[in-house]
């Protein structure tokens, strides 16, 4: 199951104080950090093919691990084929139940014939103009016929019960279907957005089992610092705002930043502030946003920031 990582933010010590220059206050320090997608896998089955390395940019829907599933696609052919038989047997029950309609409609006709001649025979036997043993025949053939609508009427009520019976088979089969063809897809890992390899746990021939990590995806796109702030300096920092961004590796150059969250929440100082004292205190978390478009900023590597 792909799963989203939210912003991590390791962040180290709150401080105020200038980082040499007066126009550019020091702020804060924090490390960097972006958006990270473990993905795994959703099948189980031998890996057969692993198409991503570790540096490597994807692209969204791009397949990095192709899953054995083999077996899944001979049962669905298994399945299809009970599918077809019922087809078939749909067919012969359709042509049944057209034989018994129209036997219902021969029977009905023949029906409506006797017992026009039962009421004209009775009308002439109260007459006396019909003998009795004449009227009774008549009225055996009527039973006789009512007997035959009768058998064919509770025919067509099973052909009926039956078409309803393969109906609700081949609902089964067809669900059956879906959730194989959607089993055998989850055999094919694809990427589930544009970003960078980060972190690669598979290789070719392994198995695969449904949770267990193929990769780590993340988007170096932008990257986020997160500094914490004491309250003081809260009331200075507004969202949208500008922030310069200073690294070792460019001491002779400053990134701009853009504030993209304040925490509404103060929070005691993280852990690895390095004095107690300072590990004590309420501050609030703020993220600045900074374009990374050329690599030049890594995950964990630390920053300061001077927010305008």
């Amino acid at each position: 199951m792909n799963k989203t990582i939210p912003y991590l933010t390791i962040t180290i010590a709150v401080a105020a104080g200038c980082l040499g220059n007066e126009e550019q206050p020091f702020t804060g320090s924090g490390t960097f950090e972006t958006h990270e997608i473990r993905v795994s896998a959703q099948s189980s089955g031998e890996l057969m093919r692993v198409s991503f390395e570790e540096g490597k940019n994807v692209q969204k829907g791009q397949v990095l691990a192709e899953i054995d599933v083999e077996s899944l696609r001979l049962q669905r052919a298994v399945t299809a084929a009970g599918l077809d038989e019922l087809s078939w047997s749909e067919k012969s029950v359709d042509r049944e139940i057209a034989a018994a309609q129209e036997t219902i409609k021969q029977a009905g006709a023949a029906l409506d014939n006797i017992r026009k001649t039962r009421d004209r025979l009775a009308s002439l036997y109260g007459q006396g103009a019909a003998t009795r043993d004449r009227l009774d025949a008549v009225e055996t053939e009527f039973d006789v016929a009512s007997s035959k609508l009768k058998a064919a009427e509770n025919q067509l009520a099973g052909l009926k019960a039956k078409k309803g019976s393969i109906g609700a088979s081949r609902e089964k089969i067809s669900a059956s279907l879906s959730l194989l063809d959607y089993q055998i897809g989850k055999g094919t890992v694809t990427s589930p957005s544009d970003g960078t390899i980060i972190e690669k746990f598979v290789e070719q021939g392994e198995l695969a089992v449904p949770g267990t990590p193929i990769c780590t995806l993340a988007d170096l796109s932008t990257m986020n610092l997160v500094i914490y702030v004491s309250e003081e300096m809260l009331g200075a920092i507004k969202l949208g705002a500008r922030a310069l961004i200073h690294i070792d590796s460019h001491p002779e150059k400053s990134f701009d930043g853009t504030i993209t969250w304040i925490s509404q929440e103060a929070e005691f100082t993280p852990k690895n502030v390095q004095t107690k004292d300072s590990r004590v205190d309420l501050v609030y978390a703020v993220k600045i946003t900074v374009d990374n478009s050329e690599g030049i900023f890594k995950i964990g590597m630390p920053a300061d920031a001077a927010v305008e």
